[in-house]
């Protein structure tokens, strides 16, 4: 083993957290977080409750209905959780070391070893961002030696407040070479230049802190830097370190020099342009809108010299809502973003700007996480949306979450086990939407599908998939739907008993006649009565028979075991008062229709059937009667309003799908490819979404289940096929999608050997990992 080598990473894996603190969802930079620090490695606090733990990833917190994954935060939640980690007895001081250890930990993994000869350089600003880079920097320090690493504060050292003040403090002590702005100087006072970086009156209390480079200076006793008794799981100091503590060199000869402006921004590009790696410590989750022009000139000398960046907590000026960025915002490789992922990182320009995403646990309690990890946001002035404190929170759906979800089916399955579903649309010019639909739930799962189409396309759409079934049903002499074609569809249905699922609006036009069907089939024209043919009800499932499948001897088709419906059931259902509402999908011309009646309109739903509703951004922005431009700024409020004033399920896709439940639950999906902008991957969606309802799965766990799979399909699809990829292949990738959630993959965080820390989007299986 090297010097730059550290052992735990080396061998046997590096702890994150201390034996002690609470490996939980933990804290932010730019947080509040108060107490002094008094060594490099804080003790957790007296009277820190001893609180159970939950993981970055992969636990589902008290409450939490759905998969398991990291919380997607806004800046306000973030705050929120950082007050809320203190008053459990976790202060700012435990937060920022834990923090800047494990961040510390994964530079490592990802970009080490480090040396003199190819630096990690540190821009750090002001705040606690900067405070989390310092810490950082001390223990790159330890590991590799002081002269591995060098630090750019651009604040004037005097000026620094809480726990950066401390940081820089305990920085000065670890004989890591620092540079920062000089204050402003006495009159006539010569003010410090880059060749005489030492002198003028602003620099002298910063010069007489540190010494020079290279000069002899050992780590104070008691310091990060120091070394002494070490036996945590974890990176061992270099090996040309001192033993023990000395005096500190002479004053004047100072490596934390006092720069003006100018000769400041010299030295960083010198210095970046010999670095390794860059670490953006800048400006973290408080600040909002474009950087101040000091720190976008920062900025732009580290985007012009092409070296990579790692970034802590999130790329400096970009906004931790909504991904805006403005153009100096540095290009990311690496983004360690700590206790939670921001929806900056997911949403607008944040995924391109971010890089591989970290999430960092940093120890919150999980009653911490618990806490914020609601839909609601605290007030605060200039939140996106009109000061409502930020978007709702958010889980990520992971691999291991969603597997969890899936169907298992028994080895007796029969096709009538995994449902029949029904997608209406086709009309003429349009079948296609309707066959990509049916195809997707074909190799989704579902156990039968049939095209329920205008009688004039029925050929038309019987010839592409000999394994899917047609329906002919009355059109008008041009060919759209006929309000007649209720009647019929029922009918049909009732003749197939067993549980079947709806998929409305791929090519279903939006006719008079459409519009008289939909009303119909969402049972808003009369009262309707549910299918005595659907199976048992919740109240007579088993409770081996999960996610709402029904038990076994339930209804089924075709003559499988269970196919008989009770005796009368088909009489029951031909007299009831109206058509048979069934669990629907409402898709592209479904949800068009839909808004013309009216949204709100879904509640009034006869027994809330289950409902998805699968929308685009301009259709959602019909459904809510806002601009497509709003619903794209404020994507996460609008998938919440969609669920909850239809009472259903919403699905708003996208780049980072959104699924929200009618209770206010939300997750997002941070998988899929660029390729998949493509035509007919909407259509696909639905059917896939109808399949897992098909098979059992309740409304929201179908909804978050199809999302996964499509996008993860799509990732399949895009290396093989290239660029853009047709929904066609995506389909036939579906099969090898469910294949690899069901064996883990991709991807966990167990995979990155280092604890408390997980991936946001991990790398597909063969693709690569950027790290190990």
């Amino acid at each position: 083993m090297t010097a730059e080598e550290p052992a735990g990473i080396a061998g046997r894996g590096v702890a994150g957290p201390r034996a002690g603190v609470p490996a939980t969802p933990g804290g932010a930079s730019g947080a509040p977080r108060g107490g002094p620090a008094t060594s490099g490695e804080p003790a957790r606090p007296a009277g820190t409750p001893a609180t159970g733990t939950a993981p970055a990833s992969g636990a589902a917190l008290e409450g939490d209905p759905g998969p398991r994954g990291v919380w997607v935060l806004s800046a306000a939640a973030v705050r929120r959780g950082d007050r809320l980690a203190a008053d459990a007895g976790l202060g700012g001081p435990v937060l920022m070391e834990t923090a800047g250890r494990t961040a510390a930990t994964l530079l490592w993994k990802v970009a080490g070893p480090f040396s003199a000869r190819e630096p990690v350089v540190v821009l750090a600003g002001g705040g606690n961002n900067g405070g989390d880079g310092m810490v950082l920097a001390r223990w790159v320090a330890r590991w590799a030696g002081p002269t591995a690493v060098k630090v750019f504060l651009l604040a004037e050292p005097g000026r620094l407040r809480g726990e950066a003040a401390v940081q820089w403090s305990l920085l000065a002590r670890s004989g890591v070479p620092a540079f920062a702005l000089a204050g402003e100087p006495a009159p006539g006072a010569q003010q410090g230049s880059r060749q005489n970086p030492g002198t003028g009156a602003g620099a002298a209390p910063v010069a007489a802190e540190f010494p020079e480079p290279g000069a002899a200076r050992q780590p104070a006793a008691g310091s990060a830097g120091a070394a002494g008794p070490h036996t945590e799981v974890g990176p061992q100091p270099a090996a040309d370190r001192p033993a023990a503590a000395g005096p500190p060199a002479a004053a004047g000869a100072g490596s934390g020099v006092g720069l003006a402006v100018d000769p400041f921004l010299d030295h960083l590009e010198a210095a970046v342009a010999r670095a390794r790696v860059v670490v953006d410590a800048l400006l973290g989750v408080g600040v909002r809108g474009a950087p101040r022009p000091l720190a976008a000139r920062a900025l732009q000398v580290v985007g012009a010299a092409g070296v990579p960046v790692f970034a802590l907590d999130l790329p400096s000026g970009l906004d931790a809502d909504t991904g805006e960025a403005a153009p100096v915002v540095p290009r990311a490789t690496w983004t360690a973003t700590f206790a939670a992922a921001k929806w900056g990182l997911v949403l607008g320009q944040g995924p391109e700007r971010a890089g591989q995403v970290f999430v960092v646990d940093i120890g919150w309690p999980q009653e911490t996480g618990t806490g914020v990890g609601g839909t609601g946001g605290e007030a605060e002035a200039g939140a996106p949306g009109g000061g409502t404190g930020g978007f709702p929170s958010a889980r990520v759906l992971d691999a291991a979450g969603v597997a969890a979800l899936l169907p298992r089916r028994p080895w007796d399955a029969h096709k009538g086990w995994a449902g029949h579903v029904v997608v209406a649309g086709g009309r003429p010019g349009q079948v296609g939407a309707a066959v990509l639909a049916g195809t997707a739930a074909l190799q989704a799962g579902a156990g039968t599908v049939t095209l329920a189409v205008p009688a004039p396309v029925r050929t038309e759409a019987a010839v592409h998939r000999p394994e899917i079934m047609t329906w002919a049903l009355p059109a008008t002499a041009g060919g759209e739907w006929d309000a007649a074609a209720v009647t019929a569809l029922a009918q049909r249905e009732r003749e197939r008993r067993g549980r079947v699922v709806r998929v409305i609006g791929p090519g279903l036009g939006q006719s008079p006649g459409a519009a008289a069907c939909l009303v119909a089939w969402l049972g808003l024209d009369r009262p309707a009565a549910r299918d005595p043919a659907e199976g048992a009800s919740d109240d007579d499932r088993p409770a081996d028979a999960p996610h709402g499948r029904p038990a076994d001897g339930a209804p089924g088709t075709d003559g499988e075991p269970g196919a008989r419906a009770p005796e009368g059931a088909a009489a029951a259902g031909s007299a009831a008062a109206g058509p048979v509402c069934r669990p629907t999908v409402l898709d592209a011309d479904g949800l068009n229709l839909a808004a013309l009646l009216g949204i709100d309109r879904l509640r009034e739903r006869p027994g809330s059937f289950p409902l998805v509703l699968t929308p685009h951004p301009g259709e959602a922005a019909r459904l809510l009667g806002w601009t497509t431009a709003r619903v794209q700024a404020e994507r996460p409020r609008a998938a919440v309003e969609l669920a909850r004033r239809a009472g259903a399920v919403a699905v708003l896709k996208g780049a980072g799908t959104l699924i929200a439940g009618p209770g206010g639950e939300l997750y997002i999906c941070t998988r899929g490819h660029p390729g998949m902008a493509s035509a007919g991957m909407g259509d696909a969606l639905a059917g896939i979404v109808g399949a897992f309802l098909a098979q059992g799965l309740e409304p929201l766990a179908a909804a978050l289940v199809a999302v996964f799979v499509h996008a993860l399909a799509g990732e399949l699809a895009a290396p093989a096929e290239g660029i853009p990829v047709q929904a066609t292949q995506l389909i036939t990738r579906l099969p090898e999608a469910l294949d690899r959630i069901r064996r883990g993959s991709p991807g966990s965080a167990a995979a990155l050997g280092i604890p408390g820390v997980a991936w946001l989007r991990p790398p597909l299986e063969g693709d690569g990992a950027p790290v190990g």
